[in-house]
């Protein structure tokens, strides 16, 4: 069982050696894709998504980033014919130039019209400062991912700097022995701004006090191991029967006593029997030290995550 359950945080990300083919596909001349499409931004009640498309015809492509809170991380999708290669292949992402680099297996997933796709979760456009990767360990009830931890932003949730962003102009995604696709993306500092003020407005709509939020001197904090609040236990019976797998993005509101006060879904892949599992047990389970304002005084907060329901 302990196989079943991941649990993923909003600023890590999956990381393993890459296989030999896709170091060689860094000897092949990438296939670079124009945009044709206007960046789309969706402001939804729970998350901002941006969108745009690249090249035509059998070259067509998508790129999606989307956030669940303000910060520097964000989950990113790309998609399309280019992007094809073996079942369960591992991939290469690059924002460059001097950006973010990831690596990693993909699962293979399709996105509407386009397939395959290829996802990661905390992702950034620039390596964050104190940024490091995390020693792999696991219990008997929980296996933990590989982490990235970086140290605290001196701004709520941001330390990547508007001109870093500007930088960053293209994305190479690498798949086995598959030729290389790089993504023009132009430079980038528009479209995160309009994301932040995005996620920006969405702590307002949640009733978070952003101003406060802003000078925090500590967010909320697991009290307890977090790793332990969702379990493979957890794991809804008939949907284990049913070999039904789910990816559900949460996040709890935090009274400034440090209990949860509210679970919400912000995305789900379902079935819903997911949502309701990862909510009972955090609401069980997690406690918190409060989030502090700039005085030192607790404030109401938030804290969100993601759950991974995955078959062995």
């Amino acid at each position: 069982m302990g196989e079943f359950l991941k649990s993923v945080g909003a600023a890590c990300a999956f990381v393993a050696a890459l296989a030999g083919g896709v170091a060689s596909a860094r000897d092949k001349a990438p296939l670079v894709l124009e945009p044709t499409s206007q960046w789309h931004l969706d402001y939804a009640d729970d998350s901002c998504r941006m969108v745009r498309i690249f090249g035509e015809g059998d070259n067509k492509s998508v790129f999606l980033i989307e956030r669940y809170e303000p910060g520097d991380s964000f989950f990113l999708l790309v998609a399309g014919e280019p992007l094809k290669a073996s079942r369960y292949a591992d991939a290469a992402l690059r924002f460059g130039p001097g950006g973010h680099e990831w690596e990693g297996p993909i699962q293979p997933a399709n996105f509407g019209e386009y397939s395959p796709a290829v996802m990661a979760n905390g992702m950034f456009l620039v390596t964050p400062p104190g940024f490091h990767k995390k020693g792999k360990e696991k219990d008997s009830d929980l296996e933990k991912e590989e982490e990235e931890e970086a140290q605290p932003p001196d701004v709520f949730g941001q330390r990547i700097s508007p001109e870093q962003e500007a930088v960053i102009s293209w994305l190479e995604v690498r798949r086995e022995r598959r030729r290389p696709v790089r993504l023009e993306l132009g430079s980038m500092e528009k479209p995160m701004a309009a994301m932040r003020q995005c996620t920006d407005e969405l702590l307002t709509h949640w009733g978070i006090d952003l101003e406060a939020h802003r000078g925090l001197s500590r967010a909320a904090t697991p009290a307890t191991d977090y790793t332990r609040w969702v379990r493979s236990s957890d794991y809804p019976v008939g949907l284990i029967h049913q070999g039904a797998q789910g990816i559900v993005q949460f996040r709890l509101s935090v009274g400034a006593d440090g209990q949860p006060t509210q679970c919400h879904i912000q995305k789900s892949t379902r079935p819903e029997g997911f949502d309701k599992a990862v909510c009972k047990a955090l609401m069980r389970r997690a406690r918190f030290e409060p989030a502090l304002d700039a005085d030192g005084q607790p404030i109401a907060s938030y804290w969100r995550n993601t759950v991974h329901f995955i078959m062995p």
